[in-house]
Formats: C-alpha cells, sequence, structure tokens
C-alpha cells in the first residue's frame, strides 16, 4: 500500500524518489533491484522508506503503472477510444491484425524507456505482475472504460458502469499472465483478452447496436 505520507510529500522529494526508482527499475530485473541503492539515489533516510510504502512492490507499481498512463494519455490525445473503436476495428480487420497494431502502438506510442520498463514488468515474479496489473486496471485504465461507456449511445443505461468497466479493464492487463501460465504464445493470449473484451462489450449493448456492426462488417 502507498501511504499517505508519501502522497503529501513535497513534489521535489517525491518526483526525487521516483525518479531514482524509475532508473533502478530500468537497470535490473525487477528481483535484482535494491531499495537501498533507491533511497541512496534520492537521498532519502533508508529509515524513510517503509513511512511512504509497505514494500518494494508499492514503488514498482507507481513506476509501471506510469507506462499504461503514457500510453493511455497519448492514445486519448490523438482522439482514440479505449473501448469501442478498438472492438469495431477488430470484428472488421480480424483479431490478428488488431494484435499487429497494438504492437505498432505500442512503438508510436511509448518511449524506449517505457518499453524496457514494460519487458521488465513482464518478467517480473507472478503476484507482482498481478499486483501491478490489478492497480492498472482499477485506477487507470476502469475510470477511462466507464466515461467511454457512458458516452456510446449504442450502451444499455441500466448497467452498472463501474463494474463494466473494471470487467472490461482487466482484458486489458490479464491476457500476458494467462498466456505464461498457459504456454500461450502473446499473440494468441491476447487475442483471447480481445474476445473476452468483444463478448463483454456486446453484452451490454442495445440490440440496435449490435445489428448496426454487424450490417457494416
Amino acid at each position: 500500500m502507498i501511504h499517505t505520507t508519501f502522497e503529501n510529500l513535497p513534489e521535489e522529494k517525491k518526483n526525487r524518489i521516483l525518479r531514482a526508482a524509475r532508473a533502478e527499475f530500468l537497470r535490473y530485473p525487477y528481483e535484482k533491484t535494491s531499495i537501498n541503492r533507491i533511497l541512496a539515489e534520492a537521498e532519502v533516510p533508508k529509515g524513510s522508506f517503509y513511512q511512504y510504502f509497505d514494500d518494494k512492490a508499492d514503488l514498482f507499481s507507481l513506476c509501471a503503472c506510469e507506462v499504461y498512463k503514457n500510453l493511455i494519455d497519448a492514445r486519448k490525445k490523438n482522439g482514440e477510444l479505449l473501448l469501442g473503436s478498438g472492438i469495431l476495428r477488430m470484428k472488421k480487420s480480424g483479431y490478428d491484425k488488431r494484435y499487429q497494431s497494438f504492437l505498432k502502438d505500442l512503438e508510436r506510442y511509448l518511449s524506449e524507456e517505457d518499453i524496457r520498463l514494460f519487458t521488465n514488468l513482464m518478467e517480473a515474479p507472478e503476484h507482482i505482475r498481478n499486483y501491478v496489473r490489478m492497480n492498472a486496471a482499477s485506477t487507470l485504465i476502469a475510470p477511462v472504460l466507464k466515461e467511454e461507456l457512458m458516452n456510446d449511445k449504442s450502451v444499455r443505461k441500466d448497467i452498472d458502469y463501474d463494474y463494466y468497466a473494471y470487467l472490461l479493464a482487466l482484458t486489458e492487463v490479464i491476457p500476458v499472465d494467462y498466456g505464461k501460465r498457459t504456454s500461450l504464445e502473446i499473440k494468441d493470449s491476447y487475442n483471447l483478452g480481445f474476445q473476452y473484451m468483444r463478448s463483454v462489450y456486446d453484452s451490454i449493448r442495445t440490440d440496435a447496436g449490435r445489428k448496426t456492426d454487424e450490417g457494416s462488417v
């Protein structure tokens, strides 16, 4: 858990800690990173760490979630939806092409450092990956998806927006871990995620909205 004592720090000190942490998590695999090196680089007393965080995973999650935030911000700036338009493109172009588009999005929108940090996240222990992905889903992705659902005229108005936004957010973050556990290639695991997203999305749309899509494919 990230404590309020960290949130209440002066911005300069908070950013100094985050810069030092990001540099450490970029330089080493998660299990070889050192809290002591981070604190020394940030010029923060060792005894302060546990006033700010429960453990190293909290600090890693803050840094790794920035990758998700950067991707979301870039797509929003480019006028792209996280949900509706992506699913419609999948229906028209097929899941394999949509996966290739996803990879291009990463290359187009993220810096080399972001991609390296994302790679280190993928190689972190499973419980750390899950912790980071659940944080990203709940705090970053779900709020954006909720807003998109509320503005989507093809979605029914009687749904629980918070529930479905979080459910859909999980389809963005779970596939890679599922693939690792089942020895699927990353492409195939993402394809499963896309299919799940499409089935959830279709389940909350009006009959008219679904028929419009079917007629346009």
